[in-house]
């Protein structure tokens, strides 16, 4: 029953549409059953040929009793004119089996069957050259020649344009697409799954971001386009990274606000799975052996998806290389439990099969087992552009292509994929590039195709993701691709965001002067820098002149060569600190010489845009000319900077000189003094008159001396 509500709902679509085309009267309609095929045209060779023929609308699905209707338009793109249009439709009688003659039907050459003719139509109304003529004819459903009992299945419907009047008849174009057989009957339907990345430029903070993200979100912008052919798709998974949302929320890109207001509200009907923040390079962080910057990226995603207002993402976990083949190494990040979606076509099944297979696989690493999701190749390239002959830009699309003929080549894929195995269900992944610029009509007309198709299913990743898995064999150890970010190049950013943090930790307020270092670690790992190498080079050189800037900051002024005349001294060294916040610094001296030792450092704090003379303790050994590096650290040892050199002269023997010398001119000055002073006294002694006195007597002379009485007598005189 729902098979025949679907087709009645295509046909009634088709001639409401081509009412609304309004096509020109016919002069002639007449069932040709019996017509002979005309010949068929390569791509290539439609352009030789003077007319374009665009179908607008065919009855995609066809029921029994249901008429055919075909809409489209003559372009006339050749010097003559086509003076009485005959549109010829031919129909293939037998299904299609396999997509290899999907193919053959879509390249045929104009020597090969275009089906049987099942409707003539001579229009009124002559095509000039470069005149348009729209038209609609109805091939009756007695004229369609398919029994009920012919089994469902693509038919190739051709409609070819040639002039009444030319006797040859000769083909004037052709358009060729396809149209379902599809009696009433119970299908075992093949279920899909819808990817589409939802990324934007390289990430980075330079002016340049912006400047891209505004051209991507304006009007007619790869962004704007996206939302457009896909908001209103439920059925669609967005592989979201919230880096993106985040900046245009911001508002540096004009129309980045609105884009992101329209994103988040159609996010609530969407499965959302996040992509680590700033799309980062899985491959590239695997490569370096830096697995915790996947681990940030990881958690900075959910955490901005949560501060931005992303409902619900269902899948936090998952890896998309950019690598077409991906190795062991990028799947491991995915863990345990999670997942990775490679190329399409990137891993065949082990063992050769004559059906298609499921997406999911598993593969084993060192992480343990993480699942993979593999694409078809060719409904990925009917999506992403409208042919499933292969992946083609807007320059080299067929010039007949249309909404309707996309549909119908992906209702014509999926019909004979399901056929394959009718009984079996299968589940399969659709997805498109980061790059995709979508055609809205174009999506949105095979979308609706897929939701009208009895035989599809629309299904969430999150399915996708427990059906059985396909041994699809191993994925190879480790391989790089030259587009990648080069371990180096990481080693490098990581070793001076490292210096910047030390640097900045002896300023009293370190967070001013560090800023968003995980923001910075990430940005140069997006995808997206692997278009310009250039410009990923130019993020980390800024990063490193940041630090660079924070380092010369802090610096010890220059000075001119020290004398140290003494075995034990102070150096004096001037610090400059040039920011506006006091900060706080080990000095030490590091000599190259072991003549000159340095003693014990010292702790100094230098005023916001200050300075302060330091006093360096040393003590020499032995007399030598010695260049003394001075250090500048941090309270845990750091060595902030160690660019300042000093020539210390050290002559430690001076000082034994000259106390050798004092010492002499002492003692020269004792003896002087006691042989001054004798002198003195003989001068003197021979100078002076002799005075009579009493000379020191003996004791006898003196009791001779005393009178009888015992007192003293006086010397004579």
């Amino acid at each position: 029953m729902r098979a025949r509500s679907v087709v009645r709902r295509a046909a009634v679509g088709s001639a409401l549409l081509a009412a609304l085309l309004g096509a020109p009267a016919v002069a002639a309609a007449q069932p040709a059953g019996g017509a002979p095929a005309g010949p068929a045209t390569t791509a290539s060779e439609r352009e030789d040929l003077p007319l374009s023929i665009e179908l607008d609308a065919v009855t995609g699905i066809l029921e029994p009793g249901q008429d055919l209707v075909v809409s489209g338009t003559i372009r006339n793109t050749g010097d003559a004119t086509l003076e009485i249009p005959r549109v010829v439709v031919h129909l293939e009688r037998s299904a299609f089996a396999s997509r290899t003659e999907l193919d053959e039907w879509r390249e045929a050459d104009t020597t090969e069957p275009s089906g049987r003719g099942v409707l003539t139509v001579d229009l009124t109304e002559a095509v000039p050259p470069g005149a348009a003529l729209p038209f609609t004819v109805t091939v009756p459903a007695a004229s369609v020649g398919l029994r009920t009992s012919a089994s469902w299945g693509p038919r190739g419907l051709a409609v070819e344009v040639v002039d009444r009047q030319d006797d040859v008849r000769r083909r004037q174009g052709l358009a060729r697409t396809f149209t379902i057989w599809f009696p009433e009957q119970d299908v075992t339907p093949t279920s899909v799954s819808l990817a589409v990345p939802v990324v934007g430029p390289a990430a980075g903070s330079e002016p340049g971001t912006d400047t891209l993200l505004t051209a991507l979100t304006r009007p007619g912008g790869r962004l704007t386009t996206l939302l457009n052919a896909t908001a209103d798709r439920p059925e669609i998974t967005w592989l979201l990274d919230p880096w993106l949302v985040q900046r245009a929320a911001g508002g540096a890109a004009p129309a980045g606000p609105a884009w992101a207001e329209r994103l988040l509200g159609a996010a609530a009907d969407h499965e959302v799975a996040l992509l680590p923040f700033a799309d980062v390079d899985p491959s590239a962080i695997a490569h370096s052996g830096s697995t915790s910057l996947w681990d940030a990226a990881v958690a900075r995603s959910a955490l901005t998806a949560q501060e931005v207002g992303v409902p619900d993402p269902g899948l936090n976990r998952l890896v998309l290389p950019a690598n077409p083949t991906p190795d062991a190494e990028t799947a491991a990040l995915a863990g345990t439990g999670g997942l990775m979606v490679v190329a399409p076509g990137a891993l065949s099944p082990a063992a050769e099969t004559s059906y298609t297979p499921s997406a999911r696989s598993t593969v084993e690493t060192a992480a343990g087992e993480v699942t993979v999701l593999v694409p078809d190749e060719r409904l990925s390239a009917a999506l992403e552009t409208g042919t499933v002959q292969e992946r083609l830009d807007d320059e080299t699309r067929p010039d007949q292509l249309t909404p309707t003929t996309a549909a119908q080549d992906l209702l014509a894929e999926l019909a004979v994929l399901t056929r394959e195995r009718p009984n079996d269900a299968r589940h399969v992944l659709i997805s498109a590039s980061r790059h995709w610029d979508p055609d809205p009509a174009l999506v949105g007309a095979q979308l609706e195709a897929l939701e009208a198709a009895p035989w599809v299913r629309t299904a969430p990743i999150a399915e996708l993701a427990t059906v059985e898995p396909v041994d699809r064999g191993r994925l190879p150890e480790r391989e790089v691709a030259t587009a990648e970010i080069s371990p180096a190049l990481i080693s490098t950013l990581e070793q001076t965001l490292d210096q910047r943090v030390a640097l900045a930790s002896v300023a009293e307020r370190p967070a001013a002067l560090v800023g968003d270092l995980e923001l910075e670690r990430l940005t140069p790992l997006s995808v997206a820098w692997r278009d310009d190498p250039d410009g990923r080079d130019q993020v980390v050189a800024a990063a490193v002149a940041r630090t660079d800037a924070l380092r010369d900051a802090v610096t010890v002024r220059p000075g001119s060569d020290v004398f140290l005349v003494s075995t034990t001294g102070e150096l004096p060294v001037v610090v400059e600190n040039t920011l506006d916040q006091p900060v706080t610094v080990v000095v030490a001296l590091r000599p190259s010489d072991p003549r000159l030792v340095a003693d014990e450092a010292v702790t100094v704090t230098v005023p916001g845009e200050g300075q302060r003379e330091v006093l360096l303790p040393v003590h020499a050994v032995q007399s030598a000319d010695v260049p003394v590096t001075v250090e500048l650290r941090t309270g845990d040892g750091v060595v902030l900077d160690d660019r300042t050199v000093l020539t210390v002269r050290v002559r430690a023997e001076w000082e034994g000189i000259g106390a050798a010398v004092l010492g002499g001119l002492l003692a020269l000055g004792l003896v002087l003094g006691i042989v001054r002073t004798i002198r003195r006294g003989r001068t003197a002694a021979r100078a002076a008159p002799v005075v009579a006195g009493p000379d020191a007597l003996s004791p006898e002379e003196e009791s001779d001396e005393l009178e009888p009485s015992g007192t003293p007598g006086r010397a004579a005189p």
